[in-house]
């Protein structure tokens, strides 16, 4: 419900929304890591 309510907020909380929210929160992490990785890369790379 959390998730749901931060990622679509304003929701009804059924199943498909908050499985939407999962993914949503996923990809989020996912892409935040991509990101960090990068970013110490071309700090030591430069």
């Amino acid at each position: 419900m959390a998730l749901a309510s931060r990622w679509l907020p304003g929701a009804e909380p059924t199943t498909e929304v908050m499985g939407t929210a999962k993914w949503l929160e996923d990809e989020y992490w996912r892409r935040f890591e991509i990101s960090v990785a990068n970013g110490i890369a071309y700090a030591l790379n430069g």
